[in-house]
């Protein structure tokens, strides 16, 4: 029986969870958040926050407060629309103030007429402005603009969508799936780690926010039909010219394999190791390359991937996707996301197994698949069959 509860442990440590995406919203009713009952209500599956300029008027911001945890790391999608003069945002790793006036502070994506301020993040009682529309930002003392990004024109009255990613101290705000605001948050002491969720209507003039199609997901794994997605990870989301970086991904693996591939992409070089066995390197960022690892893996024990990347100059990025069939025709997926490690320098032995990598700090993702500026180059896999044949691996030159 012990036996058989740890085979469990080990396939659910490897396979995605299979809830994905989940609602926030059932599109009937206020289940599931806290909130100003006179200000929010539900119509037509939008949910609506709404002031005026009498019996509904608004002194200090008010807060719908979504009920189902203090999420980490995680990927927010919704739409909404805001109408009068007034804006709304959306709270984030945020805190309750005062739960009899529905007050809350923290990070926000800003819903604001001024087109600098639609999509920024406002830190609500806290440090204000910390990063306006078209800024990458290392946020310290004073905000540290250290890019600029081209934003698209948004109407805040029309229904746009909107996507919030935040994965450690980085997070990025996308609207129309374009990247509008990107902050590095330095400052140990007060940036926040995990928080609720909660939407606004704000003080002041009368205005009307609607929201519909709000879901989360969360842990840093992308899925497509069940299946996770390679996402783009780095060191940071600001790459320099010929920098190096060093990924590790331990896991453990069932005793019955019948096989096992893995693709790789890096933006501009990687060399992949499995269990500490040099497989080869690859030059080119506009083609995955796919490996038969099967005989490099130990089944029923724990495992390492490891992959060595450089960036030549501009965007950098590294992608992979594992999969291991088991002989009662199961899968086994693993992917490149927020759970791998990554150093700048990588010492002796830092490819083997018996390697310790616990003070590694933890990958970024800097893009979705399908995101600029490298595109789809790893689409989702599907367990028909198609796409390159695995490439057998090399032994290393003696």
């Amino acid at each position: 029986m012990l036996r058989l509860l740890a085979l469990l442990f080990l396939i659910l440590a490897v396979l995605p969870s299979q809830a994905g995406w989940r609602p926030l919203f059932n599109g009937k009713d206020l289940t599931g958040w806290e909130g100003d009952s006179r200000l929010w209500r539900v119509e037509d599956g939008v949910l609506i926050g709404e002031s005026n300029d009498t019996d509904l008027k608004v002194d200090a911001n008010s807060f719908l407060i979504w009920q189902g945890g203090e999420p980490a790391d995680f990927e927010l999608e919704f739409h909404a629309r805001v109408t009068g003069e007034n804006n709304s945002g959306v709270q984030y790793r945020s805190r309750v103030m005062d739960p009899e006036r529905w007050s809350v502070g923290g990070y926000q994506l800003d819903l604001h007429p001024h087109p600098p301020y639609l999509g920024m993040l406002y830190e609500e009682q806290g440090r204000g402005v910390a990063c306006e529309r078209g800024q990458r930002v290392k946020l310290r003392d004073t905000p540290e603009v250290i890019g600029t990004l081209e934003v698209p024109a948004a109407d805040l009255s029309a229904w746009n969508s909107y996507r919030i990613v935040a994965q450690g101290n980085v997070l990025r705000h996308f609207i129309n799936d374009k990247l509008v605001a990107e902050i590095d948050d330095q400052q140990a002491d007060k940036r926040s780690n995990k928080g609720v969720i909660a939407l606004q209507v704000h003080a002041g003039p009368a205005m009307k926010v609607e929201f519909k199609n709000l879901r989360i997901q969360q842990g840093g794994e992308a899925k497509s039909g069940g299946k996770p997605t390679a996402a783009w990870i780095w060191k940071t989301t600001t790459p320099v010219p010929h920098e190096k970086v060093f990924f590790r991904r331990e896991f453990e693996l069932p005793p019955e394999l019948a096989s096992a591939s893995l693709a790789v992409i890096c933006d501009d070089w990687n060399r992949l190791l499995v269990n500490g066995v040099d497989l080869g390197s690859e030059g080119s960022w506009k083609i995955s390359h796919t490996y038969d690892v099967l005989a490099q893996l130990k089944p029923g024990s724990r495992n390492v991937i490891a992959v060595e990347g450089r960036n030549d100059a501009g965007s950098a990025g590294m992608a992979l996707r594992f999969r291991a069939t088991l002989k009662d025709g199961k899968k086994l997926r693993i992917v490149s996301d927020a759970n791998w490690l990554c150093i700048d320098e990588g010492p002796d032995g830092w490819e083997k197994l018996e390697f310790s990598a616990a003070a590694w700090p933890k990958a970024v993702v800097v893009a979705k698949m399908g995101d600029a500026p490298w595109g789809a180059i790893m689409p989702p896999e599907t367990d028909e069959g198609g796409g390159p044949e695995p490439k057998p691996a090399e032994k290393p030159e003696p």
